[in-house]
């Protein structure tokens, strides 16, 4: 799991880990934590312009 304190949109890549595809932190090579994959996904769905209602 990637433990770098910061992460920025476009650092982040798409891996295959079988037959899924995970994020992966293009300067460390490890997958991102829940929190920072949570954290893109609300970046990523912002950038493209939908709204996302909160749980």
């Amino acid at each position: 799991m990637c433990e770098c304190p910061k992460i920025h949109f476009y650092e982040v890549e798409f891996k295959l880990d079988g037959m899924i595809t995970v994020p992966t932190h293009k300067n460390c090579g490890d997958r991102l934590n829940e929190k920072q994959a949570a954290t893109f996904e609300k970046e990523l769905v912002r950038s493209w312009g939908f709204e996302q209602e909160e749980e």
